[in-house]
């Protein structure tokens, strides 16, 4: 049995109710092509459009190809001597550091390199020291791939070169740079601004977000963490993570072309619209009255079902809390053979026929048996099966006098 219930007043998340969403839906006018925006607290994706569609993602796959160098590398602290191997190869048309042969850096240096300055040559220095080969760190960076489960992920260069068999989506992105963000080291690089080269004191790499933002000037200072990326066949790419409100995002955005500001605008379109318009909301506390069902035979005549815990829900600031509904489905009437600490069913939060929370009814106290209402409930039928057994026994003594007399 389901059975409507008593409405608080709280607000529902949007993306509970209706779905995750794309940005033509709320009108952001955005040019990343593929994208998809995750709430880390909840971990859920608040916006997501062709977020498991194959494509290059340019200076990206310098995330997993740093955070599998960290992974695999045995010294922090030594100095490291850069080798003709190191600096090797490397296409003239992508950004480099200027490492040359013979000089000697940190590991740090490399770190800072790689993802705030997004140097090709920091990425294979970095690759080669930490896993003995760029082949060698191409092989961990695609064995990564498959311990996270990443299906449209494949890496065959550590920079992010276009190769037709070098690729990810939105979504994997997403999950490596999450997982890429559990490491302090990683987490520190990332969220880092700037930083000076220990082996040139004149020479301080910013973060390339910082490089785009002078164009596009638009307010980043709630952006945390970054690392952007731009081929021809990509167009430029953004990697970020942004606190708003006290709430931690994190944000995939693609293939936006023609435009070198369009990455940083669209981010910040889609940071902004989040959080002006959502944030979290209690929508019940532990110990309120939620609903009361029915007893039989008890000294009570309900049993109140309390909340057992506080909820906050990432709800929409336009909710209509009137709307809210809760749902019974379990055990029609109590009786005292419920005891306490029993499950007798549960309680489900809706908004529009939307699941928003369920939680087990658990009995906090014994349902206690009333024999006074439990003889004024079947007083009758008691009575009734009295006569019967009454007028029976004098049919049986009067058949078996008459029976006797004969």
């Amino acid at each position: 049995m389901q059975k409507s219930l008593k409405i608080f007043s709280i607000i529902i998340s949007f993306f509970l109710f209706i779905g995750i969403i794309n940005a033509e839906e709320i009108n952001l006018d955005l040019k990343s092509e593929r994208y998809i925006l995750y709430n880390l607290k909840d971990d859920n994706v608040l916006l997501s459009k062709g977020e498991n569609e194959e494509v290059s993602v340019a200076s990206l796959v310098k995330i997993m190809s740093t955070i599998v160098s960290i992974e695999n590398n045995k010294d922090f602290d030594s100095k490291i001597t850069i080798t003709e191997d190191m600096v090797k190869g490397i296409a003239s048309d992508v950004y480099k550091l200027g490492l040359k042969k013979g000089t000697k850096v940190t590991y740090d240096d490399l770190l800072y390199g790689s993802i705030l300055a997004s140097g090709a040559d920091s990425i294979q220095a970095l690759s080669i020291y930490s896993c003995g080969s760029i082949e060698n760190t191409v092989k961990l960076m695609n064995d990564k791939a498959k311990e996270l489960g990443l299906k449209n992920t494949n890496f065959t260069n550590v920079v992010g070169l276009y190769d037709e068999n070098n690729y990810s989506s939105a979504y994997d992105m997403a999950q490596i740079l999450k997982y890429a963000l559990k490491n302090e080291t990683f987490k520190k690089v990332f969220t880092t601004k700037s930083y000076t080269m220990s082996y040139d004191k004149k020479k301080t790499v910013n973060s390339t977000l910082v490089g785009f933002n002078k164009k596009a000037k638009q307010d980043v200072s709630f952006i945390t963490g970054s690392k952007t990326g731009h081929i021809k066949a990509a167009g430029y790419c953004l990697a970020s993570t942004a606190t708003i409100n006290d709430i931690d995002y994190l944000l995939i955005t693609l293939n936006a072309f023609n435009d070198s500001t369009a990455h940083i605008k669209d981010s910040i379109k889609i940071y902004k619209y989040f959080g002006d318009n959502y944030g979290y909301k209690t929508i019940f506390n532990e110990g309120d009255e939620v609903t009361r069902l029915k007893t039989i035979n008890a000294v009570k005549d309900e049993y109140i079902v309390k909340a057992p815990y506080t909820k906050e829900v990432y709800l929409p600031n336009s909710y209509d809390p009137s709307k809210l509904e809760f749902f019974y489905n379990g055990k029609n009437e109590l009786s005292s053979l419920n005891w306490k600490g029993s499950t007798v069913g549960t309680i489900t939060a809706k908004y529009e026929n939307k699941d928003l929370d369920t939680f087990n009814v658990v009995l906090s106290e014994n349902i206690e048996f009333s024999l006074d209402k439990y003889l004024a409930h079947y007083g009758y039928y008691i009575l009734a099966f009295i006569f019967v057994v009454c007028v029976g026994t004098v049919g049986i003594m009067v058949h078996r006098r008459i029976k006797a007399q004969l």
